[in-house]
């Protein structure tokens, strides 16, 4: 299937503690910023990320008019559902991808390409606060996968698990799926640096939850020691892992590092989401209530201004058509 894999485990992270069934605001538009916004690096990041879903939306019209098969239809509808998820665009991924696994489901597709696709349509339903059907997708998926016999991609399914079980508050469920989850990830020669990152995120965060901040922060250092080492300077799991630590800080007591920690995590944030993603939205106003907690009035206005002004933006472009330039609807 060979579809693209994406960090969207990490940003569904952020957004792992919304209470179940809650549902996420409506797709973000598609044009740049309104009169009077002032074009930054997060606007030129979404603009970039819109020129490649109107690319894939050509991509799927092309391969439907040459009738390709249920595979290769499947693969380009998943390219462009996971680049709708990337924009907040979540009726439109959901649409998209709950299409091309129905394709898959029919084809003789392999049993992984069938697994690495549920497990992508898992973690969107889990942004959108459909943790129940996120839930059953994610143990189809382990399911599915424990057949195969293929232990990263086991381990894979227990850290997405695992943050699901953040949402659903079962903190020592989610502690002790991501603890397996990194060890595989540790030994398994196949894994991936964001595997360990995600994981260890993971298990930071049920960590936490269980009153055992202090105990995180080390964790958190070695990660981001790694996520330096490894990914790019302006990837956004770093951004996360940053806000994290200041997050572990603050409920830690030490008010000074966890300043600096969720200052810098959410600047970092911004320079791709801070065009209004929810993801982002939620790490601002963490920040202003660590802010006004700490009697700094002036700062948290700031920081309530700048969400404001990124709730605007989303605003006016939720006034676009539902349609957009490919009527998912049609796929129903």
């Amino acid at each position: 299937m060979n579809v693209r894999l994406v960090a969207g485990s990490v940003l569904v992270l952020l957004l792992s503690h919304l209470a179940p069934g809650q549902q996420m605001s409506r797709d973000v538009g598609e044009t740049g910023a309104p009169a009077g916004v002032t074009a930054g690096a997060a606007d030129v990041f979404k603009q970039k990320l819109m020129r490649q879903i109107a690319l894939e939306e050509v991509a799927v019209r092309q391969a439907e008019s040459a009738h390709a098969t249920s595979l290769e239809l499947a693969t380009t509808y998943m390219r462009l559902g996971l680049s709708y998820s990337d924009a907040a665009q979540w009726e439109r991924s959901e649409a998209v991808m709950e299409h091309a696994v129905f394709l898959l489901r029919r084809t003789s597709a392999t049993v992984a390409d069938l697994a690495t696709a549920v497990t992508q349509l898992a973690s969107l339903h889990l942004l959108m606060g459909k943790v129940r059907e996120s839930e059953r997708e994610d143990q189809e998926a382990l399911r599915l996968r424990e057949g195969l016999g293929d232990q990263l991609q086991i381990a894979r399914s227990r850290s997405d698990l695992a943050i699901l079980y953040l949402a659903k508050q079962k903190y020592e469920k989610s502690r002790d799926l991501a603890r397996q989850a990194e060890a595989e990830f540790v030994t398994n020669g196949r894994a991936t640096a964001l595997d360990r990152i995600t994981a260890r995120f993971t298990l930071a965060e049920a960590l936490c939850a269980l009153n055992q901040c202090p105990s995180v922060i080390p964790l958190l250092k070695a990660t981001l020691d790694e996520a330096k080492a490894t990914l790019h300077p302006d990837d956004f799991p770093l951004g996360l892992g940053i806000y994290l630590l200041g997050y572990a800080y603050w409920k830690s007591g030490n008010m000074s590092e966890a300043e600096e920690y969720l200052k810098r995590g959410t600047a970092q944030m911004n320079a791709q989401l801070g065009w209004g993603h929810p993801a982002y939205l939620k790490a601002l106003r963490c920040y202003a209530q660590f802010l006004h907690e700490n009697q700094q009035v002036e700062a948290a206005n700031v920081v309530e201004r700048q969400i404001r002004q990124a709730e605007a933006v989303v605003n006016v472009h939720s006034i676009q058509t539902a349609q957009g330039m490919f009527g998912v609807n049609g796929l129903r």
